[in-house]
């Protein structure tokens, strides 16, 4: 077989999908899809990296809006992130949960926690137990500080607690 040629079982799957009216002579220049399985990886993984930025753009900001409240200790385990801010009056201060006892140290660490989480999902989603540890970075981001809304989108992004490569 000469380098560039078709095998011959594919040659005929092209001819056969090439013929029309006038042309009976196999298409060389088309390979058959064999790659379609990277081409969807490709896809996911751009599909679970943007959610993963939207939501550590989101435990970012919860983080800041706790960081700006001081060290005060929160009264239960619902808080309000934007307790004192005009902007996220609307939505009674923009509710989120936390375990840690103190709003400055879950500021931070809601920043930190959030910041893992976006370059988890950037350069590490599409690794073997990717999908396993933005799963965990997702449920530590809800524990630290974070509204319901946030890990829960993360981790129902395509992943689902598997890796992004394709199955072999």
């Amino acid at each position: 077989m000469v380098q560039g040629e078709l095998p011959p079982a594919d040659r005929r799957l092209v001819m056969v999908q090439a013929m029309t009216k006038h042309q009976a002579t196999p298409d060389r220049t088309r390979k058959p899809a064999v790659h379609q399985g990277i081409r969807a990886t490709s896809a996911t993984r751009i599909v679970v990296a943007t959610f993963g930025v939207l939501v550590s753009l989101a435990g970012i900001e919860h983080g800041v809006g706790e960081i700006l409240q001081g060290s005060v200790r929160p009264q239960g385990l619902a808080i309000q992130s934007w307790a004192h801010s005009q902007a996220f009056q609307i939505l009674g201060g923009e509710p989120a949960m936390t375990v840690i006892p103190n709003l400055l140290v879950t500021g931070v660490l809601a920043v930190i926690v959030a910041l893992a989480v976006g370059i988890w999902s950037v350069g590490f989603a599409h690794r073997r137990r990717g999908g396993l540890g933005l799963v965990l970075l997702s449920v530590l981001l809800l524990l630290v500080a974070s509204s319901a809304l946030a890990p829960p989108g993360s981790v129902s992004s395509p992943t689902g607690g598997r890796g992004l490569s394709p199955q072999r």
